[in-house]
């Protein structure tokens, strides 16, 4: 709808629409023609010729669509009566001298008003007998139906008894339904257009005059409001325009409100400003806090695994979390430990979760000294269920968790163990890309009962293996002219195509594929990835 077609369809056309503060809408004539002479009920009358064959068409096919069903399961019954009267009859003329003695039976046939004509035939389909006046006419008046008479030896048929019922009391009843249906629909067309004009004239040509009056005494410069209190109450469109003329006539009554409301505009907007710079330094700090509880370059660079990583937050800070650090095994071997987690929602919520997140990791792999990634997914669940007060049985409790997945690599044994709770991982290998996934559920949350046990799945590390942990915000991308969802498909076709790369060159080729699928769509969520491999011996 353009913006001229709502004034036009409110019979507001001639009421000019500047931004010259309402000198010109105040010139003299100018709201005239919109208070007088006006056809106010050519509103209803167009409602009426719009909607009203939407709504006979809908009522007339909903009674014809009934009666076409109720016909059909009235032709139905009639022949399944038909067939059982055949049936019967047959059983009755079931004697080796039926052909001599089929008289009484067929004349018990007669009995039935929608009757018309038997035919009896031998095996040889002989004609033996006939009774009644073989109809005439279109097939859609009669019901004809046909059993066999099981008179021979060891029981195969001896003939056949073909009876005809008339049909034309369905038709009769069909037709009834037909203009029972066109009468009805008459009767709702009728009864919706006096509604409509009631519900019209009351909620919509009542208020559009009284607004329509009051601007002709504007125009004469006797500042009227519209009553919006009035027993006949308008629609929520006219409300909005009547309380925004109202708006209007309280502003030309002012004479200098609008330069007030200009000037406070201006205090508001210096207020917002200096608002919106404090808690653009207040998230820039954060960052720098989030920033620092992540893994130095020291941590990247050095250690038994080459690893790239992309960490982009949605906005300043994010509810995104990665790890990586080498820690001690359970005897005297070194263990690479990797670590991605997606905390409930984005932004500062997010990124208070990703410091319990921290902290509780710390404890973990320090104080307790765990090195199963099974093992620091249960120990990691239930510090954040403590720390939330998720494990207490009150009825505010924190619905909020974490995605998480962990990789513990150990370089003497040449394997990988895996653990996720919504989150999987990435193998890219020779033999294409194959994607492990975890536990359903998260960590954290209110819990159902219903959660899987936590396990660890081990692979072989393999030299031309690189393993990927990553969020849904990586592969929940919308883009393409289609607006279609990239997937873990999609993620997994980009990384394919760019094996041959460094690490940091497949975590940058990726990027930039995640941008080009994207175009003008904005991200909707953090992104994390790690990507890692053994460094060559």
């Amino acid at each position: 709808m353009r913006r001229g077609d709502a004034l036009a369809d409110l019979g507001l056309t001639e009421v000019p629409t500047t931004h010259d503060g309402g000198a010109d809408t105040m010139r003299p004539g100018a709201l005239r023609g919109a208070a007088r002479g006006r056809n106010l009920d050519g509103l209803a009358h167009t409602l009426f010729l719009r909607l009203s064959p939407v709504i006979a068409a809908v009522v007339l096919l909903t009674q014809v669509a009934i009666a076409w069903v109720n016909y059909g399961d009235q032709i139905r019954i009639e022949g399944e009566r038909a067939q059982m009267m055949a049936n019967m009859t047959a059983r009755a003329l079931a004697r080796p001298d039926w052909t001599a003695s089929y008289g009484p039976q067929l004349q018990a046939l007669a009995l039935d008003p929608a009757f018309r004509f038997a035919t009896l035939r031998d095996a040889a389909g002989t004609v033996v007998g006939r009774f009644g006046e073989e109809p005439r006419g279109r097939g859609l008046e009669r019901i004809q139906v046909s059993s066999e008479i099981e008179a021979g030896a060891a029981g195969q048929p001896a003939g056949s008894l073909t009876l005809v019922l008339s049909a034309e009391s369905l038709r009769a009843n069909a037709e009834k339904q037909v203009v029972m249906v066109l009468a009805a629909s008459v009767a709702l067309i009728l009864a919706f257009a006096l509604s409509l004009r009631l519900a019209v004239g009351r909620h919509v040509l009542a208020p559009l005059a009284r607004l329509l009056s009051a601007m002709g005494r504007v125009e004469r410069k006797d500042w009227v409001t519209v009553d919006l209190a009035d027993h006949r109450r308008p629609s929520r469109e006219i409300a909005d325009v009547s309380a925004a003329f109202n708006r209007m006539v309280e502003g030309l009554r002012s004479g200098d409100e609008a330069r007030h409301l200009l000037a406070e505009l201006e205090r508001t907007h210096a207020r917002l400003a200096e608002a919106n710079g404090l808690v653009m330094e207040s998230l820039g700090y954060a960052r720098r806090i989030q920033q620092a509880v992540l893994p130095g370059p020291d941590a990247l660079r050095g250690g038994a695994l080459d690893v790239a990583v992309l960490w982009e937050p949605l906005h300043v800070v994010g509810g995104d979390y990665f790890w990586i650090e080498e820690i001690a095994g359970e005897g005297s071997e070194t263990l690479s430990v990797v670590v991605v987690a997606d905390c409930t929602g984005h932004g500062v919520p997010g990124a208070f979760l990703t410091l319990i997140v921290a902290t509780a990791l710390d404890r973990i792999l320090h104080d307790r000294s765990l090195c199963r990634p099974d093992a620091i997914l249960a120990a990691l669940d239930g510090v954040v269920r403590t720390r939330l007060r998720q494990d207490r049985e009150e009825s505010d409790l924190s619905d909020d968790g974490l995605d998480c997945g962990i990789c513990v690599v150990d370089r003497a044994a040449g394997t990988l163990a895996f653990a996720g709770a919504g989150l999987a991982l990435t193998v890219l290998s020779g033999d294409g890309v194959a994607r492990i996934k975890g536990r359903r559920h998260g960590l954290g949350y209110r819990p159902t009962g219903r959660e899987d046990p936590l396990s660890a799945v081990t692979l072989p590390l393999g030299e031309d293996r690189t393993f990927f942990l990553m969020t849904d915000g990586v592969s929940d991308q919308v883009g393409g002219a289609s607006r279609r969802l990239l997937g873990h498909r999609g993620v997994a076709e980009i990384l394919a195509r760019h094996r041959d790369l460094p690490l940091d060159g497949q975590v940058r080729a990726l990027d930039a594929a995640l941008s080009d699928h994207r175009g003008a769509e904005p991200r909707r969520d953090d992104m994390t990835l790690v990507a890692f491999r053994p460094k060559a011996s």
